[in-house]
């Protein structure tokens, strides 16, 4: 009984999912238009684009097993790391996810609300985790450009921070609650049903939710390049020139509207 009690409750949120995504996108971009909500729906070559985004990693053995699968699908993501968390990655982590192509960005020191650090106490935090994930990344060079706060939460000094210390802060428009423990099912048809160009999925690598966030990308990632997505790193999703450096003068096209 309460399996069917808990899979009816997931059933209702999934039928007012396409309402709340679309809450966050409309009416949390309006309201933060600093923040990233979304990315630009289509790329030069007419492709709808969608960016995958990974917080809280490394997890341990199975953030590895995350970069053999993302290898597998040839899919590139940005991965939010936790600098109290890069042990649990091993000795090159960091460096192995850029040389495959992947995003690192900043996600605090610990797992907590970023929001309710001091503005000195945050600055000094957001540093050292910066620090951290330089040290993680050598030999490589890495440079820092997207910020998720810790819980999602945000406040006005926290964006004049950022921006003085050349970050973005991105949220997403996807999030099927995985932190909550869904049932795989869900997890799959919540992303497929609210997937839409420019989106921004989050997905999380933790202990407790690395094997469904590994499960759900095997389905998911193929159906959805079968509805004609191409999966991007949220450089490419927001700035144009990117697509436009990749694909030279020859093959740029006008980008169509969504």
């Amino acid at each position: 009984m309460r399996r069917l009690i808990r899979n009816l409750c997931w059933g209702l949120a999934l039928l007012l999912s396409p309402a709340l995504c679309w809450l966050v996108r409309r009416l949390l971009a309006a309201l933060a238009p600093r923040v990233v909500i979304r990315g630009r729906g289509r790329g030069l070559d007419g492709r709808k684009l969608v960016a995958l985004t990974l917080d809280d990693g490394p997890s341990g053995a199975g953030s590895l097993e995350l970069l053999a699968l993302l290898r597998g699908l040839d899919v590139p993501a940005t991965l939010f790391l936790i600098g109290g968390h890069l042990s649990r990655g091993g000795e090159g982590f960091v460096a192995q996810a850029l040389a495959e192509g992947h995003q690192i960005g900043n996600h605090m020191a610990d797992d907590s609300t970023s929001a309710r650090l001091p503005p000195e106490a945050f600055l000094d935090q957001l540093r050292r985790t910066a620090a951290a994930l330089r040290r993680a990344a050598a030999p490589r060079t890495l440079t820092l450009r997207w910020f998720r706060p810790g819980r999602g939460w945000f406040h006005g000094a926290m964006l004049k921070t950022l921006h003085a210390e050349g970050y973005r802060l991105v949220l997403g428009s996807v999030f099927p609650f995985d932190t909550s423990h869904p049932p795989l099912w869900f997890l799959r048809r919540f992303l497929l049903a609210n997937v839409h160009p420019g989106a921004i999925l989050v997905l999380h690598d933790r202990p407790d939710t690395i094997a469904a966030t590994l499960a759900t990308l095997r389905t998911v990632v193929p159906e959805l390049r079968r509805r004609g997505y191409r999966f991007v790193t949220l450089d490419d999703l927001i700035d144009e020139r990117m697509d436009a450096d990749r694909l030279g003068p020859d093959q740029v096209r006008c980008p169509q509207t969504v």
